[in-house]
């Protein structure tokens, strides 16, 4: 019973859709988390970069080198290529407690204020430089103690600022303590970002596309045959349901009319169900429909189609003509009487009426054979039950009967 209703194909569909957005969405987000970890990355590398100019620097107070000469140092340094071939250095400042450059990678920069306006430009709009300035601007005290974050995600430039505490007093300066500030173009991290954005796409639509297969093939192979099973049968019986009944009759009975095939359809009502239920309680009356379901299962061939219709009305399409399928009918009603159910320590005799329809007569829509059908079940439970009636074809009223 793995067939597909056209409910259960169209919830396949959607599965597949939801898959797929699957496939996508977790793509975009292995795309964007790669992405930030190659921007912390490529931070790292700049914070890496700023840590050994600043260890450089340090080295140049140690050295008994004069100011011109450290000056001149500190400004072949800044020119000079970058740790990991970090090449955006804009500017390296070294500045004083009160806010004075003392030492400055740009020569022109050098004596000036912090706050001084020619050092408003471009390179230095970003919080950390601000950050600095505002602070001297408000005489902020312990300005040479800022230390820039760690993590930075600005479109423009960005600035490292590192304080350096002094061996001693004897180079001339007026403190022990400085502020050494790197300013980076956005290039050293965006620009590469850029580049790398593209196979960092084609990584996750690979990888999210191989989990989003694997995802695919499991549910396919076992959700969706579980799924055909629940939707398909009838949780009692384990029989067809009456939905995919129809759509398989149905279909049966259109390729049987092009080929001029026999078909019989036969509706079956358990005799007197109501009494087992009022008499020995609902799970026996279960136990009941359980039992006919297998009778019906070891005696009809496996291509005949047979289903709970509801209640205890059951559903058969017997591909055979008239004779045949009145044979396998009469037999199965038989199998049915001699049969004992074992309930509450008794043995229950359960019958059944059937009422049959045979396509040569009625024809192959499936709506009208289950309604001669039903007229014939009616004849054979007012003519005593547990016995068999066909239909001529002719639809009769009930109450006329």
């Amino acid at each position: 019973m793995t067939s597909l209703t056209k409910s259960v194909v169209k919830s396949a569909g959607r599965l597949r859709g939801l898959v797929l957005a699957y496939w996508f969405f977790s793509s975009f987000i292995l795309a964007a988390f790669l992405g930030l970890v190659d921007i912390v990355e490529r931070q790292r590398e700049v914070l890496n970069d700023a840590e050994h100019s600043r260890d450089f620097v340090e080295a140049t107070f140690a050295a008994p080198i004069g100011l011109a000469s450290r000056q001149a140092l500190i400004s072949a340094y800044a020119r000079s290529p970058r740790v990991d071939e970090i090449d955006g250095l804009n500017m390296l400042l070294i500045v004083d407690n009160v806010g004075k450059i003392i030492y400055s990678s740009l020569p022109a920069a050098r004596g000036l204020a912090i706050t001084d306006p020619q050092l408003e430009r471009t390179e230095t709009n970003d919080p950390d430089f601000k950050a600095v300035v505002r602070c001297f601007q408000q005489n902020g005290k312990n300005c040479v103690d800022i230390n820039s974050a760690n993590l930075f995600l600005n479109a423009g430039s960005f600035t490292v600022t590192r304080p350096l505490e002094l061996p001693s007093r004897d180079i001339g300066l007026a403190s022990d303590r400085l502020l050494v500030m790197f300013n980076y173009d956005p290039g050293v991290v965006f620009v590469d970002y850029i580049q790398d954005l593209v196979v960092i796409s084609m990584l996750s639509l690979l990888s999210s596309g191989l989990l989003s297969l694997a995802l695919w093939t499991v549910l396919s192979r076992r959700l969706l045959p579980q799924l055909c099973e629940d939707v398909n049968t009838d949780g009692l019986t384990q029989l067809y349901n009456r939905t995919l009944f129809m759509e398989k009759a149905q279909d049966l009975l259109a390729e049987a009319e092009e080929m001029s095939r026999d078909f019989v359809f036969a509706v079956i009502d358990v005799d007197h169900f109501k009494r087992i239920n009022d008499t020995y309680g609902h799970a026996s009356g279960d136990e009941a429909l359980s039992h006919v379901a297998d009778v019906f299962r070891a005696v009809i061939r496996p291509e005949d189609l047979v289903c709970r219709f509801g209640g205890e009305e059951f559903a058969l399409l017997l591909g055979t003509n008239r004779e045949n399928g009145g044979r396998a009918l009469e037999r199965l009603r038989l199998q049915l009487e001699m049969t004992r159910l074992k309930i509450g320590g008794q043995k229950l005799k359960i019958t059944a009426s059937i009422g049959a329809a045979y396509t040569g007569e009625c024809g192959y829509n499936i709506d009208y054979l289950y309604n001669v059908a039903d007229k014939a079940l009616y004849v054979a439970k007012q003519a005593g039950r547990n016995r068999l009636e066909w239909t001529d074809g002719r639809v009769a009223s009930r109450l006329a009967r």
